[in-house]
């Protein structure tokens, strides 16, 4: 049964809600609707550069390994912005799955590194080696890792802290594009990098030591006579769009007008948040997140409802205003996928149509024509259904 006409105002402002909620909801799922600029800065008076929110500098062409899950070592001068904060800021897009890059991450004060591997039945699943207490507020970091044989270790500042014998780091991790500030997928970084090196050789202990004393006191691990590294970078130029490989080898970095992701993902399966240890299910974030997308979509089955039950009646209203949010949250998943900032995602799906669905049985018409019955009428006849 429709609204009579003698309620005009409520049909008005149920009608108003609505489109208001479809606004707030595509505008808060798609903001901010472009690719940002990228938030990369040289820094002023010294080498380094300092990536902001949104920042991402990315290799020119992809590494090549020349001898297949051989030694290696990554040397990387950094300093993290933010000790409270997470994000990865460096990885190799050098996995078969794209969903699991190589990736060296900050976890507030501590280190993360993240690779693909196989096990013996042949399904992929993701490694993970942390070290704790990398990290120092106000001071740069060498961070050393390197790989060989049934063996990879992680020196901080020089000194050895962490060795694995089943993580199984190669030089074949370290082929594919580079990228820094960001991974290929998402999590971005804020802080400052000073140096980076690549080499085809694992560091013994004393070379990962001289390494730290020339990094601090010349800006540079290498020395004339000495063969170089597979990439070098450091950040010396101070302007422009390129940092230059100081190897030799021809590996230089560019960095983008407009922050992007190397590989985003389309409708990500939400499996994938039960099995990321930091990000994931364990996290407070993440039910922060699924909280947030229920109760954004429960207006929506609300009022839709009640404007389909009372003032536009169709039939089975409340499968047409589920289906609707299923509707609405698809569009924005896949608008998603087109923008860097956000994540599109099978998760975010379920959880909005399911704050839909709340929404919808929340909704009793009977209680709302009981509300309307009380408003003062001032005129006269129905409105045709």
């Amino acid at each position: 049964m429709a609204i009579y006409r003698d309620h005009r105002a409520v049909r008005i402002a149920l009608g108003a809600i609505c489109i208001a909620i479809l606004c707030v909801l595509l505008t808060a799922g798609l903001w901010p609707f472009c690719a940002p600029k990228n938030g990369v800065r040289w820094i002023a008076g010294g080498n380094g550069l300092k990536f902001g929110h949104d920042a991402i500098v990315v290799s020119a062409d992809g590494f090549r390994s020349a001898s297949p899950r051989g030694d290696c070592t990554l040397e990387l001068l950094l300093q993290p912005a933010d000790f409270r904060g997470s994000g990865t800021f460096l990885a190799f897009d050098s996995s078969k799955d794209p969903t699991v890059p190589f990736a060296v991450q900050q976890r507030w004060d501590d280190m993360a590194i993240d690779r693909a591997g196989t096990e013996a039945e042949g399904r992929r699943i993701r490694l993970w080696l942390a070290t704790n207490r990398v990290f120092q507020p106000g001071q740069r970091t060498l961070v050393t890792i390197t790989g060989e044989p049934r063996l990879t270790v992680v020196y901080v500042n020089g000194l050895k802290t962490k060795a694995s014998s089943d993580f199984g780091l190669s030089s074949d991790d370290l082929t594919g594009r580079l990228v820094l500030g960001s991974s290929t997928v998402r999590g971005s970084w804020t802080g400052e990098m000073a140096g980076l090196a690549v080499y085809d050789s694992a560091l013994s202990p004393v070379e990962v030591q001289e390494h730290y004393r020339r990094w601090r006191e010349a800006g540079s691990p290498v020395v004339p006579g000495e063969r170089a590294p597979v990439a070098l970078y450091r950040f010396n130029e101070g302007a422009g769009d390129t940092i230059h490989d100081q190897s030799g080898h021809g590996h230089d970095l560019v960095i983008p007008s407009r922050y992007f992701v190397l590989h985003p993902q389309f409708l990500q399966s939400p499996i994938g948040a039960f099995e990321d240890r930091w990000s994931g299910w364990r996290s407070w974030s993440y039910w922060a997140n699924v909280c947030l997308n229920v109760a954004g979509f429960v207006p929506m089955g609300f009022f839709f409802t009640a404007y389909f039950s009372l003032v536009w009646p169709i039939g089975r209203p409340r499968i047409a205003v589920v289906a609707m949010g299923l509707a609405v949250s698809l569009t924005i998943e896949v608008g998603q996928y087109f923008l860097p900032t956000r994540d599109s995602g099978i998760n975010d799906l379920i959880t909005n149509t399911l704050g839909t669905a709340i929404g919808v049985v929340l909704c009793s018409p009977r209680l709302i024509r009981g509300f309307v019955s009380k408003i003062p009428k001032t005129t006269g006849g129905p409105v045709p259904s």
